[in-house]
């Protein structure tokens, strides 16, 4: 049997409404991740947006429960929050880019922060990036402890991909299992913090107490993530820099320098 003109026109329509249709309209995406995360894991929370970041603050004091059980329990509801802030941005109509998720005690002495971006969800999703390489390269997870935790709560601004890239690139350094003869030459030693880009120059931080031993290994090692991450992102820092807290200048990388 055929279809008449007029009735698979208005199919056509109807499909095309559904399409449209969005679970989190943006003007109220906050106030329904907030309802989400209360329903999901039985907790209050309290959600923001920043330009095209969305942060999810949660407070769970069992982050620092002796108990084991108490601190499985909190694991699993930061990764139900996480994934109930994606959840919610990618079923809305917002230009949202980044969900920061960022849990902590009563007392705030520590503070969680997990950083997503929303293109790299949507390319782990569509098979266009490996689970290994989501995981591995560009799931940014921060910790602070009581010195800077409050610091790491309030710090709600707009986040950019530079500095996405930047953090992702301090975080790899200070977490990557030391499995390799230059990770291994840095032991202990080597802290890494994200301060800033500047003139399109990644600058980062390192303790004044760094010997000749660990800079001449961060060297190659900043060498090689920069080229990886600058193929990941499509994009380029001029150099990465590190200086001491001091103020000095130690160390700069380009892509122009030999690997």
């Amino acid at each position: 049997m055929k279809m008449s003109k007029s009735v698979a026109c208005l199919l056509i329509a109807i499909l095309l409404l559904n399409a449209c249709d969005v679970s989190y309209p943006k003007e109220t995406l906050a106030q329904s991740l907030e309802k989400l995360i209360q329903k999901e894991c039985g907790q209050d929370s309290k959600a923001y947006i920043v330009g095209k970041t969305l942060y999810l603050d949660i407070e769970l004091d069992d982050l620092i429960s002796k108990e084991k059980e108490a601190l499985i329990q909190a694991e699993d509801k930061v990764d139900t929050a996480v994934f109930s802030a994606i959840r919610v941005v990618l079923s809305s109509d917002s230009d949202i880019q980044y969900a920061v998720t960022t849990a902590y005690d009563h007392g705030k002495n520590v503070a969680l922060r997990i950083v997503r971006s929303i293109n790299d969800e949507k390319s782990y999703r569509y098979g266009r990036i490996s689970r290994s390489d989501y995981y591995k390269s560009r799931d940014l997870f921060e910790i602070s402890g009581p010195e800077f935790s409050e610091e790491m709560i309030s710090d709600k601004h707009d986040i950019t991909i530079g500095e996405y890239v930047g953090r992702l690139i301090v975080f790899r350094i200070n977490t990557t299992p030391r499995t390799n003869p230059p990770f291994r030459a840095l032991g202990p030693a080597l802290r890494l913090w994200y301060l800033g880009i500047k003139n399109e120059n990644l600058i980062l931080l390192v303790s004044d107490d760094a010997s000749i031993g660990v800079i001449a290994a961060l060297k190659d090692i900043l060498k090689e993530e920069l080229k990886s991450y600058s193929k990941k992102y499509d994009m380029l820092f001029d150099k990465i820099m590190v200086a001491e807290f001091s103020g000095k200048n130690i160390l700069s990388v380009s892509l122009d320098d030999d690997i």
